[in-house]
């Protein structure tokens, strides 16, 4: 089983980040990942970046991360403002340390969209890997899902990542968006339905909630690529089958349990069934939210000691919007 950290969105917000890194060593994952934006908004790009290169496995380029190199598609004034004073004190100068030059290399060639077999990472949504926001609006509007939600789930095979929106929440293919704490124990992705899962912000929460968040995704890869709709693991006495008429599989807690052969036989005894059940559950892919507190106050400290950087950007770090 792979445990995987993905975290989003940093946005030179060193202090949040590093409250981030701690709490993640409290999960005991394999490995971290980052979905982008390492830079735009905040006022510690570079120590940021150093930390990213020393602890994930890998990163993708963001919007904030490609408007260093080209102009900046649809910013505000505030994050052109903060992309701009950015550039300048990462863009390499005559003279120069070589490893300032390496860095900028290294950013100029991330790219915002990975896939691992049937799991996909972007930065922003399956179809724009770079710009496209998810919204809770696209799927869970009271008109049905829109056509736009339909076409993201179209340009993915089962599960994606993603990050940009800073609000974070999982949706699968009954177009339900779920917020990480109606998923209190974290959220079973079953592999009859395409789920997407937004990871949310580390450095600039927007759903109304000040801490960091990232989420863990627990994940046992198949040795095959391909999709199933019915899985039936091989030399076990026990078959899961996982329909999308499975009411267990329309719950969005992680205690709705799937159905194990056996259950109904009467010479089982109930620990048995019990380990049995725990077993397969184990084996699902899980993901499980985690907001993590920081202090905001020591974080808007060093927006502020940032003249070029518009006060709005520390202002909002308190209120998560």
């Amino acid at each position: 089983m792979s445990k995987r950290a993905i975290i989003s969105d940093i946005h030179g917000n060193l202090v949040a980040l590093e409250a981030v890194l701690a709490d993640i060593k409290t999960q005991q994952v394999d490995e971290i990942v980052c979905l982008g934006d390492v830079c735009g908004y905040g006022p510690q790009p570079a120590e940021c970046i150093k930390l990213m290169r020393e602890h994930v496995a890998w990163m993708l380029q963001g919007n904030h991360d490609e408007a260093l190199f080209v102009e900046p598609k649809d910013f505000g004034k505030n994050a052109r403002l903060a992309i701009q004073w950015q550039r300048t004190i990462l863009e390499p100068k005559p003279g120069c340390a070589p490893e300032v030059v390496e860095r900028w290399e290294w950013l100029k060639g991330l790219t915002p969209r990975r896939a691992e077999r049937d799991v996909l990472f972007v930065h922003a949504s399956p179809r724009d890997p770079i710009y496209e926001y998810v919204l809770k609006e696209d799927f869970d509007n009271g008109f049905g899902p829109s056509q736009k939600a339909k076409d993201m789930f179209a340009a993915m095979d089962w599960l994606c990542f993603c990050g940009h929106s800073h609000r974070p929440g999982v949706v699968a293919e009954d177009y339900q968006w779920r917020l990480p704490s109606e998923v209190p124990n974290g959220y079973i992705v079953s592999r009859g339905f395409k789920t997407i899962v937004n990871v949310g912000s580390v450095g600039q929460p927007r759903d109304g909630i000040p801490s960091a968040c990232y989420c863990v995704f627990d994940y046992d890869p198949p040795e095959n690529t391909q999709t199933t709709r019915v899985v039936k693991p091989i030399g076990s006495a026990h078959t899961l089958v996982l329909k999308k008429d499975d009411p267990a599989e329309t719950k969005s807690d992680a205690t709705a349990i799937p159905a194990v052969k056996g259950e109904a036989d009467e010479t089982r005894h109930g620990e048995e069934l019990q380990v049995a059940r725990d077993t397969v559950l184990l084996k699902l892919p899980r993901v499980r939210f985690r907001r993590v507190e920081y202090d905001i106050a020591a974080a808007q400290a060093r927006f502020r000691a940032v003249p070029e950087l518009p006060d709005s950007l520390a202002q909002r770090l308190a209120v998560g919007m």
